[in-house]
Formats: C-alpha cells, sequence, structure tokens
C-alpha cells in the first residue's frame, strides 16, 4: 500500500476545501494519507522527520521560482532547503513523487534545485504558471488518476492534464533530467557556490 503526506502550508480560505479533496482522492485509490498543519520552519522540519516513509509528498502553499511560504509568512522556505529536508529527514520511499501544489512549482529550476540536493526524489510535478485552488485541484485530480488508476507514467499523465483542462503541469524525471544540459549547467554552478567538487 503506498502512503501519501499531505502538508498543509499555504493558509488561504480554500485550503480545506482543497486539501480534503486530495486526501479522499488518494484514500480512494488505496493510499494511506497524512495531513499535517505547517506553520514555520521548525513544524515542517518536525512533520517530515515524524511521519515515516512516503510514495508522494503533497505541498500545498504558495510557492515561486524561489521557495515557497504561507499566507502569514510566518513560513518562507528556498526550494533549496527544502531539497536538505526531505533528504535529512529519510522521508521518501523508492520512486517517490513529490507534489507541488502552488503557483510555479512546475519550473525547471524548481526541479533542478530540489533533484541536485536531494538523490532520493525521483519525480517533481507542478504547475508552469500562477493558479487558483481549483485549478490546482482538478489538475491534480487528473494527474493522481492517471498515475494511480490507469498506471500511467507521470510525464504522461501530465500531458493528460494539458490535454484535458489546458493547465500546463510539468513533470520532471530525475533519469531524464539528469542529462539535459540546463540541469548539468545548475548542477555546477551549485557545487561551485557551496564549494563542492
Amino acid at each position: 500500500m503506498k502512503d501519501f503526506l499531505i502538508i498543509k502550508a499555504c493558509g488561504h480560505k480554500d485550503e480545506n476545501l482543497e486539501i480534503e479533496n486530495i486526501k479522499s482522492l488518494a484514500e480512494l485509490y488505496g493510499m494511506n494519507t497524512k495531513v499535517v498543519c505547517i506553520e514555520n520552519y521548525d513544524s515542517l522540519q518536525e512533520a517530515l522527520t515524524s511521519n515515516g516513509q512516503y510514495d508522494y509528498i503533497y505541498l500545498s502553499s504558495h510557492g515561486g521560482s524561489d521557495g515557497f511560504c504561507n499566507e502569514l509568512r510566518t513560513l518562507d522556505v528556498k526550494w533549496m532547503e527544502f531539497g536538505e529536508l526531505i533528504c535529512e529527514s529519510d522521508c521518501l520511499k523508492g520512486n517517490s513523487i513529490l507534489l507541488l501544489s502552488c503557483c510555479r512549482g512546475g519550473l525547471n529550476e524548481v526541479a533542478y534545485d530540489m533533484f541536485w540536493n536531494c538523490l532520493k526524489i525521483e519525480y517533481v510535478v507542478g504547475p508552469r504558471q500562477s493558479l487558483t485552488s481549483s485549478d490546482l485541484l482538478i489538475g491534480f485530480h487528473l494527474l493522481l488518476y492517471n498515475l494511480e488508476h490507469r498506471g500511467i507514467d507521470p510525464i504522461v499523465a501530465c500531458d493528460k492534464v494539458l490535454k484535458g483542462t489546458d493547465i500546463r503541469f510539468k513533470c520532471f524525471d530525475r533519469m531524464e533530467t539528469e542529462s539535459d544540459p540546463a540541469f548539468i549547467a545548475r548542477c555546477k554552478e551549485l557545487d561551485k557556490l557551496f564549494d563542492i567538487e
């Protein structure tokens, strides 16, 4: 049985409905679900280190190319920090998928930084543009339906989201991304920045 961690970190008025729907959907597909509410960095760290290992992590937050935050700004985490936290916490099983339910969660830079920081992340999925909760919800519904019910490859499942909604979700597969020249250049830049040889 698969395990699904939902991190509720946004704080906007529609988030409860989004989370209830995603939780119900994951359970419909036979997954064990755990919902954790995050208010700051410490509670995020605690959620990742004390709840076991997961096949999916679903992050509900406000997001951008640099990181994610909550409505009150008591939580403001860079993607690099998030990748490091995920890796250090050992909260992922093999072939894990990170679902970023936040604006701009599907940007190349986000996936590159997550992959560079944590070898345990196999897939990163998120929207390329700014979206409402209802847009995110329908996109992730289609994605999970195609992944879990139909058994479709994550990249193809993201294509189905675009075809069904005109919403641009992007899936990054670690194995494919590692040969991308832009990813290789970003890794060299990060290695130099963090003085890694």
